[in-house]
C-alpha cells in the first residue's frame, strides 16, 4: 500500500517572472525570505517576501515597489545563481555563458545603473540607454564587485562554501574544471584569489605525434565533457569536501588534503547510466546537512531518469588534529534508487532528513527514509498549473 499523498498548495501565489526566456536557476537566501532567479535572457531578478506574505521584486510588477532588483548580469545566458551567507552581507554569485563568475553585493543607493533598459530582440540592451537616454536611470542596489574569468568555456554551476570555511565559492564549467575562489578581504569583495583547481573531467587526447594533449580544443570537441553540478559538504569537522556531477554521468567526491595541498578524488560514486554508449549526464547533486549522523547522504539525479541517494560512512583513524578532521576518511556504503521519473533538481531540508525532487509536470516529490532505512515518497506537492498558464497568457 502506497504512503504517497498528494497535496494541493493552497493558497498559492503565481509569480509572472517577466524574464524574456527560460528561468535556468532559482536560489533562496539563508532565511528563505528572498530568492533570486537567473534566466537565459541574461538577467537576474531578486524577489522579497513582504509582511503580508507576498513575493515582490519584478520591476514590471506594479506591486514590486521599484526596479532596483533586476539587472543584466552577463553577456550571455545566466546558468546559475547562489547566495552567500548573510554574515558576509547580501552577496550573490552568478555563473554565465560568457565564461565568467560575477560577485554582486547589495548596496543602498548612490550607485547608478540602467535598471530597466529597452528590450532589443528579446534581450536587455544597455547601449540604447547610453545612446539616447531611453531607459530610466535609477539607484541600483546590486553592484558588480568582481568578475572571475578563468574558465575557458561556459560556467554552468556556482555555490558558496559553508560559513565555517570562510567566504569561498566553487564554480564548475563546461571545460570540465572546478575552480575554488576565496575572498582576500571579506570587507572588500573586489579581490578574490584562485585557491584550488579540480580537473573533474578533462579527457586526454593525443595529437598527430602521439603526445598527450589536454588543451581547450580537445576538451571543447567533446560535447559530453563538463561539470554540470556541485555541492559542498557542510560538516564542520570535515576537511573542505565537494561532490561533483559531470555531463558524462560521473559523480565524484573531492577533498582538500592538507598534506598534499591539493584537491584529490576521494570516492567515485555510481555513475548515472549510459544508453547505447551515450552518456546520460548528471543534472543535479545535493549533499545533505549532517545532524549527528555517523554517515553522509548525497543525492543525485540524471538524464537516465534516476534519482539516487548515496550513503557514505565517516570514519576516523590515525593521528590528526584535536577535532580529528585531518584523519577523517570516507567509505562508500551503497546507493538506493528512489525514482524512475525524470528529476531535474534535488535538494535537502535543513536537517538532511527529507529530500525534495522536482521534475516534469509541475510536481515536487518529498522523500524520507523509514526506520529500516528504506526511502519512500511521503508526499507530492502539485503546483497551481492552471493559474500559471492563465498568468502566462495575459
Amino acid at each position: 500500500m502506497s504512503t504517497t499523498t498528494k497535496l494541493q498548495t493552497t493558497p498559492s501565489q503565481t509569480l509572472p517572472h517577466h524574464h524574456l526566456s527560460h528561468v535556468l536557476s532559482i536560489s533562496f537566501d539563508h532565511y528563505g525570505r528572498r530568492f533570486a532567479t537567473a534566466s537565459y535572457d541574461r538577467t537576474v531578478r531578486v524577489w522579497d517576501l513582504n509582511a503580508e506574505g507576498v513575493w515582490m521584486g519584478s520591476s514590471l510588477d506594479n506591486t514590486s515597489g521599484g526596479a532596483n532588483n533586476e539587472w543584466q548580469a552577463h553577456k550571455g545566458a545566466v546558468w546559475d545563481v547562489c547566495w552567500g551567507h548573510p554574515e558576509f552581507g547580501q552577496v550573490l554569485a552568478t555563473a554565465g555563458a560568457d565564461h565568467a563568475v560575477i560577485i554582486w553585493e547589495e548596496r543602498e543607493g548612490g550607485f547608478k545603473s540602467l535598471a530597466t533598459p529597452e528590450r532589443n530582440g528579446g534581450f536587455l540592451d544597455t547601449n540604447v540607454a547610453n545612446a539616447g537616454g531611453a531607459a530610466t536611470e535609477a539607484a541600483s542596489r546590486w553592484v558588480n564587485k568582481a568578475t572571475l574569468t578563468d574558465a575557458r568555456r561556459a560556467v554552468k554551476t556556482v555555490q558558496f562554501a559553508p560559513r565555517h570555511l570562510g567566504l569561498r565559492l566553487a564554480s564548475g564549467s563546461a571545460d570540465g574544471v572546478v575552480r575554488i575562489y576565496e575572498a582576500l578581504d571579506t570587507m572588500n569583495l573586489n579581490h578574490w584569489k584562485l585557491d584550488g583547481v579540480i580537473e573533474a573531467e578533462v579527457e586526454e587526447t593525443t595529437d598527430n605525434e602521439g603526445v598527450p594533449d589536454r588543451g581547450s580544443e580537445a576538451v571543447s570537441s567533446n560535447e559530453n565533457m563538463g561539470v554540470s553540478s556541485l555541492s559542498w559538504c557542510t560538516g564542520r569537522f570535515e576537511p573542505p569536501t565537494l561532490v561533483v556531477g559531470c555531463s558524462s554521468g560521473r559523480v565524484s567526491i573531492y577533498r582538500y588534503m592538507d598534506g598534499q595541498r591539493s584537491w584529490v578524488e576521494a570516492i567515485r560514486l555510481p555513475n548515472h547510466a549510459t544508453s547505447a554508449g551515450v552518456p546520460r549526464g548528471v543534472l543535479d547533486v545535493a549533499w545533505a546537512p549532517n545532524v549527528g549522523r555517523s554517515y553522509h547522504l548525497i543525492a543525485s539525479c540524471g538524464k537516465d531518469n534516476q534519482l539516487k541517494v548515496h550513503r557514505v560512512k565517516r570514519s576516523r583513524g590515525g593521528k590528526g588534529d584535536a577535532d580529528g578532521a585531518s584523519s577523517s576518511t570516507l567509505v562508500y556504503e551503497g546507493t538506493e534508487v528512489l525514482d524512475q521519473n525524470q528529476s531535474w533538481r534535488c535538494q535537502w531540508n535543513v536537517t538532511g532528513t527529507v529530500l525534495a525532487s522536482s521534475g516534469d509536470g509541475g510536481v515536487v516529490r518529498l522523500w524520507k527514509s523509514d526506520f529500516q532505512g528504506r526511502w519512500k515518497c511521503v508526499s507530492e506537492i502539485v503546483g497551481d498549473m492552471a493559474g500559471a498558464e492563465a498568468s502566462s497568457n495575459q
